[in-house]
């Protein structure tokens, strides 16, 4: 299965690694971009790649959000409709 993850901290990290593990590939992303993900993506293996938010909403057939909750207006909502979207959105004040 193709699973793209918005949010690579602590739960996006941890969930990328076990979907790759489990044998599905993982489409990771966050805010800085796909270059600062390159030691996450090298750890994970072949099962991972780095992407823009956008291609990794749009990669998924399930989609897996971990965002800070005061950032979800940055999410791309169309390319998320008629998806499986998994919300581990974090609120924390600020």
């Amino acid at each position: 299965m193709n699973i793209g993850i918005i949010g690579a901290g602590n739960i996006g990290a941890t969930a990328a690694r076990l979907f790759a593990d489990a044998g599905h590939r993982v489409a990771i992303s966050n805010s800085r971009g796909p270059e600062s993900l390159s030691s996450l993506i090298e750890e994970i293996g072949p099962n991972a790649s780095a992407v823009s938010v956008e291609e990794a909403a749009g990669f998924g057939e399930v989609v897996l959000v971990a965002i800070p909750f005061g950032r979800y207006e940055t999410l791309p909502a169309a390319q998320l409709a008629d998806k499986v979207v998994i919300d581990a959105t974090n609120y924390y004040p600020g």
